[in-house]
């Protein structure tokens, strides 16, 4: 597979690191014309992976960053969240039950069932005692 045009960036591992990393990948993927689908799957995924970071991947109060790597080629959008947090697998997390009521449902586990259903495809592994999720999906 040949690499088109690529995005990294480096995010602290701090809520207010968030929102600079999507407006950054979001004006680099812009000039690509993605669908909004497109578009919302790569923010969504940001905002999901970055922030699961923060809450459960570290057990110390120090600073980590996690990297962010987008690419564009074969009509599609990779990215690359790699981390140095606690060993998590998000593809084996059980989906949630969503016939359960909002209030019977126990918190957390619904971004993760988002991005797998969006993605077209979506890999983890553990390398080299980091986290790396791949997702891709079609720029149309």
């Amino acid at each position: 597979m040949a690499v088109g045009a690529s995005l990294s960036l480096k995010v602290r591992n701090a809520r207010d690191a968030i929102g600079p990393a999507s407006e950054a990948a979001e004006a680099w993927l812009e000039r690509y014309r993605p669908s909004p689908e497109a578009l919302y799957f790569v923010l969504l995924a940001i905002e999901e992976q970055v922030l699961n970071c923060i809450q459960y991947g570290y057990d110390d109060d120090g600073e980590h960053m996690i990297a962010v790597d987008l690419w564009v080629a074969d009509g599609k959008v990779t990215m690359r969240l790699t981390d140095d947090g606690h060993a998590f697998d998000p593809l084996a997390v059980p989906a949630p039950n969503l016939s359960l009521g909002l209030e019977q449902r126990p918190a957390g586990g619904l971004g993760i069932y988002l991005l797998r259903e969006l993605a077209d495809e979506i890999a983890y592994e553990r390398r080299d005692g980091s986290n790396q999720l791949t997702l891709s999906k079609r720029m149309r």
